[in-house]
C-alpha cells in the first residue's frame, strides 16, 4: 500500500511544483535532495491517515496546521491544492487496476475534506 500512496504523492508534487497558483509554495522541493525526504515523510503522513499505521518509522511528529500556518496560504490556494489532489487521485483511479484503488481514493478524498474543514476553521490559517 505504501508504494501506491507514494506514487500518488509523487504525482501530486509533480503537478503542484509546476502549478502557476501554488507552485511557489513548493520551490524548496525543486531539488531531488530536498524533495525525496519530503515525499517519504508525506507518504508516511498519508499512510498513517489512510491505514492507521506506517510501515516506515516516523522522524518526529507532524504539525500539520502549524507547518501550513507558516506558509501564509490564501483560501484560493487551499482550493487549488484540493483540486490538484483530486485530479491526481482521479487519474490514479483511471490508470491503475489495483483491486483496492476505488476504496483508497474514496477514503483519501474523505480525509482531504476533513483537513479542508480543519484548515478553514482555524482562525489564523489564511492570509
Amino acid at each position: 500500500m505504501r508504494d501506491l500512496i507514494y506514487a500518488v504523492i509523487e504525482a501530486f508534487y509533480k503537478k503542484a511544483t509546476q502549478d502557476i497558483l501554488i507552485g511557489y509554495h513548493f520551490d524548496k522541493f525543486n531539488k531531488p535532495e530536498t524533495l525525496k525526504p519530503h515525499l517519504e515523510r508525506i507518504t508516511s503522513f498519508w499512510e498513517m491517515q489512510l491505514t492507521g499505521s506506517t510501515s516506515v518509522p516516523l522522524e518526529g511528529p507532524f504539525h500539520l496546521l502549524f507547518t501550513h500556518l507558516q506558509l501564509k496560504i490564501k483560501r484560493g490556494e487551499l482550493g487549488r491544492w484540493i483540486v490538484l489532489f483530486h485530479q491526481t487521485l482521479d487519474s490514479l483511479e483511471k490508470e491503475n487496476n489495483h483491486p483496492d484503488i476505488k476504496v483508497l481514493t474514496t477514503l483519501w478524498k474523505k480525509r482531504i475534506a476533513l483537513f479542508e474543514e480543519r484548515f478553514k476553521s482555524h482562525p489564523q490559517m489564511f492570509n
